[in-house]
């Protein structure tokens, strides 16, 4: 009897320290509209800094990571699922994924990223204090500093071609920062729209002849096609350049961007702040590149090669990453 009684107290105490670690798990959702190298790195970066603010997975956090695979109607099925598991926080990569899952409830916490202009997309009316249930980090590019490398690129510079997806506010959002950034410099901006990824290499065709460069946003439907954009600026000696850093690696000869882990690294503090009982409404979004002040200058002289330009030597002395 002695010993079934001990047995009886020992599992009820395995079962109330299960009971108590349960109740110390917090649960993450996180998701995406579609998988590209930036947004990867902002998932690795988000979970990091959840870890170094102490919510590990596996361990007091329990993460729910889906991808949309580029599809819209599924991201607004992930969102409904993740109103129904009740979170402590959402974390939407990408402006569509966050219009989703911001479009679904304004209880649970959410902390979007990798938002280009979050107001203009109409997720908080400002960044100071947001309000409601939402906060974040936009990932505006520097794009004044990544015309700048264009034209050491490419002196004779007078028409950029801009292929995007008029469909998404970010795309629209660079798209007038961009033009402002080189109007008194009279550098051309040629519209090149591609609604979906199938017309992405038919939009770069369309600007042979009328340009002297390519402008890659980052625009998850033109990126997810950017194979086809270089493949033109090859065939006709096109130079083609991106938004972000992670474009180079596939082929574009140049960027100047952010550190997208950085930026998800920022992202995973704000979103430890809420586990830790904070209003996302009460915390202040943010802007990455005016946090993160060392950009990343990524070229790829093989890539260069192929479009007819040769890299000076002052980028080369300054490139944090150059592929060969």
């Amino acid at each position: 009897m002695i010993r079934t009684s001990l047995g009886i107290l020992a599992a009820a105490s395995f079962a109330f320290v299960v009971n108590a670690n349960a109740d110390d798990m917090k649960k993450v959702a996180i998701s995406t509209i579609v998988e590209v190298p930036a947004l990867l790195e902002t998932k690795e970066g988000v979970l990091k800094g959840l870890a170094e603010e102490g919510f590990v997975e596996g361990q007091n956090l329990e993460v729910d990571y889906q991808n949309a695979n580029g599809n819209m109607p599924t991201q607004q099925q992930i969102a409904k699922k993740f109103i129904g598991d009740n979170p402590d926080v959402i974390v939407p990569i990408t402006t569509p994924t966050s219009q989703a899952v911001i479009a679904s409830t304004d209880t649970i916490p959410i902390v979007f990223t990798t938002v280009t202009d979050p107001i203009k997309a109409k997720l908080i009316p400002q960044y100071e204090k947001p309000g409601g249930n939402v906060t974040g980090v936009s990932d505006a590019a520097p794009i004044q500093q990544q015309v700048a490398l264009m034209q050491e690129l490419v002196p004779d510079l007078k028409a950029i071609g801009y292929i995007y997806n008029p469909g998404l506010d970010n795309a629209l959002a660079t798209l007038e920062v961009l033009k402002r950034e080189t109007e008194e410099l009279g550098i051309a901006i040629f519209e090149s729209p591609a609604p979906t990824t199938n017309e992405v290499a038919l939009a770069t065709k369309k600007l042979i002849g009328q340009v002297d460069a390519v402008y890659v946003p980052n625009d998850t439907t033109v990126v997810a096609a950017l194979e086809s954009i270089i493949k033109v600026g090859e065939d006709v000696d096109l130079p083609v350049f991106a938004g972000e850093t992670g474009a180079v690696a596939r082929g574009v000869i140049a960027s100047v961007g952010l550190d997208y882990v950085e930026l998800g690294r920022i992202t995973g503090h704000m979103a430890a702040r809420v586990l830790n009982g904070e209003n996302p409404g009460d915390i202040d979004a943010v802007i990455a590149y005016q946090v993160l002040t060392n950009f990343k200058v990524a070229v790829n002289k093989k890539a260069a090669e192929a479009m007819g330009v040769t890299i000076p030597d002052a980028v080369l002395a300054r490139a944090t990453e150059i592929i060969e």
